[in-house]
């Protein structure tokens, strides 16, 4: 499991940040304004795959990033890091723009 955990993380750290955020991206201007802070700490997720339970990751997820005492500013663009491929690429269908708060999702 660790090694499967550590080649997921691998993989994420490879996609680029501008198609993360920028490319096609649902999020509002006003999420795009707000960078991610430097010492942001990405909990220890198992990328999200459709296969995978939504609600748990959505769940420890949040648990996570409330322990940093994130924004949901800061909790939408941090998102899509946990996500895999097959999420990311459901996530560029989603129309350009349209999520303007953490409750969009």
């Amino acid at each position: 499991m660790k090694q499967r955990l550590a080649e997921l993380e691998a993989k994420q750290k490879n996609i680029p940040k501008e198609y993360i955020t920028d490319q096609h991206s649902p999020f509002s201007e006003d999420i795009l304004a707000k960078p991610l802070p430097e010492k942001l700490e990405m909990p220890q997720l198992i990328s999200y795959e459709d296969d995978n339970d939504p609600v748990r990751h959505l769940d420890r997820y949040t648990s996570w990033m409330e322990l940093q005492e994130s924004s949901y500013v800061i909790m939408c663009r941090a998102f899509p890091r946990t996500f895999g491929n097959r999420a990311m690429r459901w996530s560029k269908k989603l129309l350009q723009r349209s999520i303007h708060s953490w409750s969009d999702l």
